[in-house]
């Protein structure tokens, strides 16, 4: 069930427009054979920061979310001493900062915008990023990475 305060945001808040801030791409290893040497694919996706803004006397949220992709070589020969000496090596990698913009029909407090942010904002932005990550992933000959339709994300800082 949803709260009083979440319903009010989601009742007053309309999406107005979603778009790139910061893109940030790049392959630092085009002699890495993908199909035969052993790597592992991080993610990231989560609630950046949020602000309120007044554009043309009307109120705007813009809720911005960091995302992004990373492409790690794994040195299998340290076998069982990994510990915290595992090498790393990064052969690539796709970030963004993603913002989505929401009127704002009537002025919520930051407590009910940070749960908007994080239950129904990443939502909507999510498809966003999935379609870019999978494009760039094709543009830039690197792995498909097939992410889910939705995903949640972490909470933001308090």
């Amino acid at each position: 069930m949803l709260s009083v305060e979440l319903q009010s945001a989601i009742n007053n808040l309309r999406i107005s427009d979603v778009y790139f801030d910061k893109i940030d791409a790049e392959v630092f290893n085009r002699t890495f054979i993908f199909g035969k040497h052993k790597f592992i694919v991080e993610h990231k996706f989560g609630v950046n920061s949020f602000e309120v803004r007044e554009v043309d006397k009307q109120t705007y949220v813009y809720f911005k979310f960091e995302a992004g992709v990373r492409w790690i070589d794994k040195d299998d020969t340290v076998g069982k001493d990994k510990k915290n000496t595992e090498t790393e090596k990064v052969l690539a990698h796709i970030e963004c900062l993603l913002v989505g913009r929401y009127l704002m029909d009537k002025e919520q407090d930051e407590n009910t915008l940070r749960e908007f942010a994080v239950k129904n904002c990443g939502i909507h932005i999510w498809p966003y990023w999935r379609e870019f990550l999978t494009s760039s992933c094709e543009r830039l000959r690197l792995p498909k990475v097939m992410l889910p339709m939705t995903q949640f994300q972490k909470s933001l800082p308090e």
